[in-house]
């Protein structure tokens, strides 16, 4: 056979045509030979590197691995034995704030009962001095203001004197008068001898003197002031009693129940105590003073009748209110006078056995049911009765609301009464908004004012106060 390079050259040498031919085998054979060693021994060469930068890369993983564990769990440990300290200075923390805040908590309640107790001494003094005051007030006009009358009324004195004896038609009363102005005018003091002689001289030669008249009727020491200056020593006696007991700022108590009188301790503890009698009650609001055996509600804890003493009285002002209060105490006997004050009514006793080692070392105080129960009832026919204006009906209902607020935080705190008095005060507050007062806006708002009571509004007050008393006699 014949190839076209063997065309191209038709004048090749015969034997160099069969060397060419010769050779091209081998040629073939060479390229179909496999890879040379050298070749493979690149690839696996490439090949191991790259195995073995994979392993490294693994173990370079696995090392990174490892160290993050390790350092987790070394955090770990060191969160675990960091804990107790953690705790103990958080529980160092709370419990220094739990300190302050009851410190806090002490001082605002000591800076209460300091605050508590300077009100009650200047209350004390206040009742204390209001008969003195009230004395001083009833005094008559004072010596001075009647010495500057004598003044103004000397010049026609001595007119009257110096003026010539003519007789003359007078009538009785003229003569009266001038019988009455017939003394000579006082001569200045002298000194010594001619002091003594000159008032002998005047002694022998003066007609007789009329008596001085005090034109001032009212008596300079009546009962009535001799009466309040004792019970006004006996206050003092009793305020430096609790002086030297360290109990004259403390609070007190009162329980007519038991007939018991305290005064309490800031901890609790009671520091002195009495025995308390009811003497009577004024209501400020009506000025009304009822005696103790005459109220059904606190009979069994007030004094006997009195002869002679009635047992309520109108139209009683407050001194009135503390003479009416300390005769009695003078009948019955009583040691010490205290009033107890609340925003609706007075209440005066009379305090005897005053100790300062009581047997019971705590007060519980009674049920205010039965005083609640009064006061809405009083409200009630108040209203009913239709004898007092809108006005006073307001006040009465805002004055027994502020009552009640006051006895739950003050005697009955800390007890189960709170609630229930801060409920029923809120109530009342609100029946007490009900009533409208005389303003712009209550006119702007349509409201109708009037002096009196509209019907339907006080028919509304009075099933509402008698849902009230509902609600509180389950308690009696």
């Amino acid at each position: 056979m014949s190839s076209g390079r063997a065309r191209a050259q038709p004048h090749a040498k015969p034997g160099k045509r069969g060397g060419a031919d010769a050779g091209a085998p081998a040629k073939r054979a060479a390229a179909a030979r496999p890879a040379a060693p050298a070749k493979r021994a690149s690839k696996d060469r490439a090949a191991s590197a790259k195995r073995v930068a994979t392993e490294r890369a693994a173990a370079s993983e696995k090392r990174a691995a490892a160290e993050k564990r390790a350092a987790a769990e070394k955090r770990a440990a060191a969160e675990k034995r960091a804990a107790p300290a953690k705790r103990a200075s958080k529980d160092r923390a709370a419990s220094a704030k739990r300190v302050a805040t009851e410190r806090a908590a002490a001082s605002e309640k000591r800076a209460a009962a300091d605050r508590t107790a300077a009100s009650a001494k200047r209350a004390s003094k206040d009742r204390a001095k209001a008969p003195a005051k009230r004395a001083a007030a009833a005094r008559p006009a004072a010596p001075a203001k009647r010495a500057s009358k004598d003044r103004a009324k000397a010049p026609a004195k001595r007119v009257a004197t110096e003026r010539p004896a003519t007789p003359r038609i007078r009538g009785a009363k003229t003569r009266a008068d001038e019988k009455a102005r017939a003394a000579p005018p006082k001569r200045r003091a002298r000194s010594g001898v001619r002091e003594a002689a000159s008032e002998a001289d005047d002694a022998d030669l003066a007609p007789p003197r009329p008596p001085e008249l005090d034109w001032d009727d009212t008596p300079s020491d009546s009962a009535e002031e001799a009466r309040a200056r004792r019970w006004v020593a006996r206050g003092e006696e009793l305020f430096q009693q609790l002086v030297d007991h360290g109990a004259s700022l403390h609070e007190y108590r009162a329980d007519l129940k038991e007939g018991r009188f305290v005064w309490i301790a800031p901890g609790g503890r009671v520091s002195a105590e009495a025995r308390a009698r009811l003497l009577c009650s004024w209501s400020r609001a009506t000025s009304v003073l009822v005696m103790a055996w005459a109220d059904p509600l606190v009979s069994g804890a007030g004094i006997e009748r009195i002869d002679g003493m009635p047992a309520e009285q109108d139209s009683v002002d407050e001194g009135g209110a503390w003479q009416i209060a300390m005769a009695a105490a003078d009948a019955c006997g009583a040691a010490y006078l205290y009033r107890v004050s609340s925003p609706l009514a007075w209440y005066f006793l009379a305090l005897d056995d005053l100790t300062f080692s009581p047997k019971r070392a705590s007060f519980h105080p009674g049920a205010p049911v039965g005083l609640v129960l009064r006061a809405i009832g009083e409200v009630r026919e108040a209203i009913g009765s239709r004898a007092e204006p809108a006005d006073v009906i307001r006040d009465r209902i805002s004055a027994l609301s502020d009552s009640l607020f006051h006895q739950a935080r003050y005697a009955y705190r800390d007890t189960d009464w709170v609630a229930r008095l801060e409920r029923t005060g809120g109530c009342l507050m609100h029946l007490a908004k009900r009533i409208p007062r005389a303003s712009y806006s209550a006119i702007a708002a349509g409201q109708r004012i009037d002096e009196w009571l509209e019907r339907e509004l006080a028919v509304e007050l009075i099933n509402a106060l008698a849902l009230i008393e509902d609600e509180w006699s389950l308690f009696g």
